[in-house]
């Protein structure tokens, strides 16, 4: 059947879009249908997915290890875990992953009225907050649980990753507007009795949920390193002390111990006694050089549901038998 093109630029560039999409024709077919040149065609329907005429929407299927996920759960008490099995695929195509397991795992969670959600910073919770997709609900507050890196490191810092998922659920924001390390113990005592501090404080001690990347103290995975904020130095120090990872910037050995006391002095984040009594910990982490650190975040309860892959969870449970 023959199309007439319509005096409206919108409603030609969605009938050339459903031509294409829906129908099947090609770009040549649609462009003898409505006597316009090929690359004519070509750019309206790139018109038409700017101008969001076009929404594309990828449905990713995952496999799930139903073994790994009790074995971690019974081992290490936990309420949950989500054992997904990645391809072998570069850091940035995992992450994307993981992320998108995440944001489904997350899903029916965030979008509870008045819930009150701790969430720390990086780049996996950058990559989870990227793929939600939730309904916005009522009474949400999101509360920054860890100081920020600051400006000129957007991929990492704590106030666009707040700010990226209190928009997704239209919630109520909570800053933590304090920088995560300073120079001396001190200044932190200084900066603990702003106002603003101390109400984002408190807020920290009503959380319900807690969103957490898991750090690493390997250069190739840590935040704090790739970002530019610990100096080689810091981190040859932490390591010193057994450092093995960190959640919400709170370093630990692989024990689960608290570790590197004198630099977590200089430290403004959530206290290890308010985020352990959090009732649900989401830990998203995975990928190599990561084992250790989840191995430590597990053991020392900073969080008691993990969603990692499959390689990384079989490496998990081998290395608690060694260490």
């Amino acid at each position: 059947m023959s199309r007439t093109p319509s005096n409206s630029r919108d409603v030609l560039l969605a009938d050339v879009a459903e031509m294409y999409f829906k129908d099947g024709l090609t770009q040549a077919e649609i462009a003898r249908e409505i006597n316009l040149t090929r690359s004519m065609v070509s750019r309206m329907l790139t018109e038409a997915r700017e101008k969001e005429i076009v929404k594309i929407e990828i449905v990713r299927r995952f496999n799930y290890d139903a073994d790994l996920q009790q074995a971690l759960m019974k081992t290490f008490n936990l309420q949950g875990a989500v054992v997904f099995h990645s391809p072998d695929v570069s850091r940035k195509r995992y992450l994307t992953y993981l992320g998108a397991v995440a944001a489904r795992v997350l899903k029916p969670y965030l979008e509870e009225k008045d819930l009150i959600v701790g969430t720390a910073w990086g780049t996996t919770l950058g990559a989870t907050i990227e793929a939600l997709d939730v309904e916005k609900t009522e009474g949400v507050k999101v509360v920054q649980l860890v100081g920020a890196l600051g400006e000129r490191n957007l991929i990492f810092d704590g106030h666009q990753v707040v700010h990226q998922l209190a928009d997704k659920l239209g919630g109520q924001v909570y800053y933590l507007n304090v920088p995560y390390i300073v120079d001396k113990p001190e200044t932190v005592e200084s900066l603990m009795t702003v106002q603003g501090v101390q109400e984002t404080m408190q807020q920290m001690k009503e959380c319900e949920l807690g969103l957490f990347g898991i750090g690493s103290t390997d250069l190739d995975y840590s935040t704090f390193y790739n970002a530019g904020y610990l100096v080689l130095e810091e981190m040859r120090g932490l390591a010193v002390h057994g450092a093995v990872g960190n959640v919400c910037g709170l370093y630990f050995d692989i024990q689960g111990n608290p570790t590197a006391r004198e630099f977590q002095r200089r430290s403004i984040t959530i206290r290890k006694r308010d985020l352990v009594t959090i009732p649900l910990r989401i830990g998203i982490a995975g990928g190599e050089g990561k084992t250790a650190a989840i191995l430590g975040a597990l053991r020392g309860k900073y969080i008691n549901y993990l969603i990692t892959d499959s390689r990384a969870a079989s490496e998990i449970l081998r290395l608690r038998k060694k260490k």
